[in-house]
């Protein structure tokens, strides 16, 4: 009997087999051969026209970050080996970002490499805390990653509907943001910590909001593509909302530079959906908590 086919004594129940670890294993290698892209920040030449570029490339680590929040926060499995494992990933990702710092830097050595290696992980780590608590909440609300090879089942009424509290959390979410980005604004040219922390803080909004956007879009049941477009729709607002609180503007700046800074978003948005499309094609789907019983489904090899 073929993957996918009900048995004959148990109609309806589906027998199924995780996908084999060497796929998962290519999608591992091509996101850290995609880690060491940053490097090339320090070989671009220092150009307000090289900007956009270089936001591209300085972003691509979000796209990790908000992989393996995902990952520890909306899988099964034991929490602590896979914070272990993404500690070890987060000091593999910072490898790249640090010496592309320190290569731009007019006193470059290896005795520098050290302290800026330690400072971005220490901003890094909790920003990756932050993201897998939010992903926690996030997966009682509307359920985890888990294997089920079997086809969609097709939507009685696929209008995209929304509950009172989904309203009501949409309206508390924007509230938070605009606030965020209000207070990142007035102080953008601040070096304080308490500014740091709000912008850090707006930076992970941005990000999550994108990631269960993402996640929503790609291993939800529906038309694929149609939320994709919607996802997309989100990141160039969300990236235009970190840009206006880093201070910048459409008029008093050039308007490819404005419209540049939503790649710091697009490009891990691209990024994550092209992972989670190949990880939907091997099976994965974004479970609700009362369907966690069904026979047919089953955890997450990555667990």
């Amino acid at each position: 009997m073929e993957i996918g086919e009900p048995e004959a004594s148990a109609p309806g129940i589906f027998r199924q087999t995780h996908p084999r670890k060497f796929a998962i294993s290519i999608l591992v290698a091509v996101h850290l051969l995609l880690a060491i892209l940053p490097l090339g920040i320090a070989f671009i030449p220092f150009d307000s026209q090289m900007l956009p570029l270089m936001w591209a490339l300085s972003s691509l680590p979000f796209s990790q970050l908000m992989l393996l929040s995902m990952w520890l926060g909306m899988t099964p499995g034991k929490l602590f080996p896979k914070a272990i494992l993404a500690s070890l990933a987060v000091s593999y990702l910072v490898i790249w970002p640090a010496a592309g710092s320190v290569l731009m830097s007019s006193e470059a050595s290896v005795a520098s490499f050290f302290p800026e290696y330690l400072r971005i992980v220490l901003s890094v780590l909790p920003m990756l805390a932050i993201l897998s608590v939010v992903m926690v909440s996030a997966s009682f609300l509307v359920g985890s990653i888990c294997y089920r090879k079997d086809r969609d089942r097709l939507l009685m009424n696929p209008r995209i509907q929304f509950s009172l509290f989904a309203i009501l959390a949409l309206c508390t979410i924007i509230c938070v943001l605009l606030g965020l980005v209000r207070l990142s604004r007035e102080n953008s040219a601040s070096e304080n910590s308490p500014i740091v922390v709000v912008q850090m803080l707006l930076v992970v909004v941005v990000f999550a909001l994108n990631l269960l956007a993402t996640i929503w879009a790609t291993l939800g049941t529906g038309r694929v593509m149609y939320r994709l477009a919607i996802v997309y729709v989100l990141a160039v607002l969300l990236g235009f909302s970190m840009a206006v609180g880093a201070g910048q503007s459409p008029f008093s700046e050039p308007w490819w530079l404005f419209a540049g800074s939503s790649l710091i978003v697009l490009v891990p948005t691209t990024v994550v959906a092209l992972t989670l499309l190949y990880v939907r094609k091997l099976g994965f789907r974004l479970v609700s908590r009362d369907k966690r019983a069904d026979p047919g489904i089953k955890p997450s090899m990555w667990g």
